[in-house]
């Protein structure tokens, strides 16, 4: 299980899109290119053949056949090196042959010899020890028009749950396809079950004393594309996942079995939980060792072989203040369990890989762990101590909506993970502007941030620079106003876990609102929210928007205007709602000010396609509303 951190590139790739406008790795042995590019058709797969026989002793042996077709530069780059990953310790590999079969019909043989055993690359956001290698070999003399065919073996030796398996094939990738097989040998009496995700193609079955063999065949596939803000690579090439597990128990009672010998604290850790606990009220408490567990627990992950299913000891875990994202929740569970909360670890797909299936058991389907608290009314409540700038009674984003297996006392509990409301995830941007006689302005702006955006926030203000800081704030109040000049700015619980992220700051503007004579036209409020266009462009859509998370946003602006000078025209109030959100404005004047309220809404977590016109219309309404002027005028 390659445990999941909420690093900057997930917070970054989830939130950029919304508040400035705004890889896909198989979890199987299939080898890669060292460059993927999938804007468009660089190559073809004439055929992707894979051949996987499961042997009595469950020993898994996996042959693959690819033969691919390049059609530009872009291919030529893409193919310009294979890696074809493997584990050092319960895995053996083999490259038969690479070749390539140049226009003119020349066959150039790669010398295997090249090949180089590296480690799997390194994140230093989320680092993770493991015995997984690749194997990477440089592939010259590809052209335009050329083919590249090799061939290779892989064989897992023993697998992590005894006597099952569980596998997955995906058939290609996004290129187009012309054939891809899929042949699955199981030995005859082995209990299996499959689903296919993507297509409907049943397998053709073929039997004898000895074996079941199971067959998918798909052919002439066109070239799948990715859509802005939609789901990736995983989610849209067809695949199909077999397994022999029975039931969602057996996973239970073999996880439980694995961690049966680590949960225990001993004196130090039961000393510590005594006093970090201290607090009067059992929520309290409950912060208490969550704020602990979050920000004093460095993320650090050793996945060697079953260790990456099987957390650390407890106390190993709490002596080096280290640990991923599994030992983090059996500390977590284990530290609550000692003072009376009953907790429990959850293995849970990300929103990086597809949901799970409920009628597929399998512990293959997990790249995370994260806590259950079971509360009086039987209910679960979800917490994730992995990131340490999410705020308990908060989920990351990736975590929500997610089918889950809480492991309760070795029994199996399927669940699924709330998805939040938009008043959860939200930004609350209050700024009193003055206006000057020559159309210049000046502002002041205290910005709250929720949720997913606070995670965000709080994660940028505690890994980047105090000069990447200003240079955020600065490119903020110059997409309001390019000549904008900023004159002061502070950010405040940077590093609490209990109160939300604010950012402050004040700039002057020349020549910000236009003027004609006695008049003076302002937009009101000062950010328009043009980006929204690009989220919707697409004429029709294929796959659903996957913002991951619902969210709104809070405006109110206070505008005091030069002497002398009265409001001649104020855009209408208005109110839209549809399926996807809501937008509603308000005007009024207070003290000769005048007062601008709005509220932006959506439920962005995921929008089906048969909603995108909603989506589309509720986008543009409001993008043609925050693009209203204030009319002043000189009584003089």
């Amino acid at each position: 299980m390659q445990c999941k951190r909420f690093t900057a590139e997930i917070a970054f790739f989830a939130l950029f899109i919304i508040m400035m406008l705004i890889g896909f790795n198989f979890n199987t042995a299939k080898c890669y290119a060292y460059t993927r590019n999938y804007s468009a058709s660089s190559s073809e797969t004439l055929l992707d053949y894979t051949a996987e026989t499961i042997k009595r002793n469950f020993e898994d042996v996996m042959t693959e056949h690819e033969i691919i077709k390049i059609f530009n530069k872009k291919g030529v780059k893409k193919y310009s090196s294979l890696s074809f990953p493997f584990s050092s310790k319960n895995q053996k590999l083999k490259v038969y042959f690479i070749k390539i079969i140049q226009p003119n019909g020349n066959i150039i043989h790669i010398n295997l010899n090249n090949l180089k055993t590296v480690t799997a690359p390194f994140n230093p956001e989320a680092p993770i020890f493991s015995n997984q290698l690749l194997k990477t070999i440089q592939i010259p003399g590809l052209s335009k028009g050329s083919i590249l065919d090799y061939k290779f073996r892989s064989i897992v030796l023993k697998p992590y749950m005894k006597n099952n398996f569980f596998t997955e094939d995906y058939f290609g990738g996004l290129s187009p396809l012309k054939k891809s097989v899929y042949k699955l040998t199981i030995p005859d009496g082995v209990y299996y079950r499959y689903a296919e995700y993507g297509f409907k193609e049943k397998p053709e079955i073929i039997k004898n004393s000895k074996n079941i063999t199971l067959v998918w065949s798909l052919w002439n596939r066109k070239k799948l594309t990715p859509e802005p803000m939609g789901p990736g690579e995983s989610f849209i090439v067809p695949h199909v996942m077999v397994s022999s597990v029975k039931s969602w128990n057996d996973v239970a009672g073999w996880y439980a079995n694995l961690t049966k010998d680590i949960i225990k604290p001993g004196k130090q850790l039961k000393d510590f939980i005594k006093i970090t606990a201290s607090k009067k009220t059992k929520l309290a408490k409950i912060k208490s060792i969550y704020n602990f567990v979050a920000k004093k627990i460095r993320y650090v992950g050793y996945e060697f072989g079953i260790d990456g299913y099987k957390p650390s000891n407890v106390n190993a875990i709490f002596k080096n203040r280290l640990g991923d994202c599994k030992d983090h929740a059996t500390l977590f569970a284990s530290m609550l369990n000692q003072i009376g909360v009953k907790a429990y670890p959850v293995l849970i797909p990300t929103t990086e890989i597809p949901n799970m299936n409920p009628d597929i058991p399998t512990p293959f389907v997990f790249d995370h762990e994260i806590t259950a608290i079971k509360l009086k009314s039987g209910k679960f409540m979800f917490a994730d101590t992995t990131s340490n700038v999410t705020t308990f009674g908060d989920l990351p984003p990736m975590d929500q909506g997610r089918n889950v297996l809480i492991i309760v006392g070795g029994k199996a509990v399927i669940a699924r993970t709330p998805i939040f409301p938009p008043s959860k995830n939200y930004i609350s941007d209050k700024e009193y502007v003055s206006v000057y006689t020559n159309g210049s302005i000046k502002v002041r702006a205290a910005i709250i941030y929720g949720g997913a955006y606070d995670m965000y926030k709080r994660y940028l203000y505690s890994s980047i620079s105090k000069k990447n800081k200003r240079n955020g704030v600065l490119k903020n109040i110059m997409s309001i106003a390019p000549n904008a000049k900023l004159i002061n700015y502070s950010f405040e619980n940077g590093d609490s876990m209990t109160k939300p992220y604010i950012e402050r700051f004040s700039f002057t503007a020349k020549k910000y609102a236009g003027k004609n004579g006695k008049k003076i036209m302002i937009r009101i409020p000062l950010r328009t929210r043009n980006e929204l266009a690009k989220i919707t462009a697409l004429k029709k859509r294929k796959y659903p928007i996957k913002f991951g998370y619902n969210f709104s946003e809070k405006t109110a602006v206070n505008i005091n205007f030069p002497k002398n000078y009265k409001i001649m025209y104020i855009p209408q109030a208005v109110s839209f709602k549809n399926k996807v959100g809501s937008f509603k404005t308000a005007y009024s004047i207070k003290n000769g000010a005048l007062i601008f309220n709005s509220i932006f809404s959506v439920f962005g977590y995921k929008i089906k396609t048969a909603n995108y016109a909603a989506a589309k219309k509720l986008f543009n309404y409001t993008i043609k509303t925050l693009s209203s002027q204030v009319i002043i005028f000189n009584e003089r």
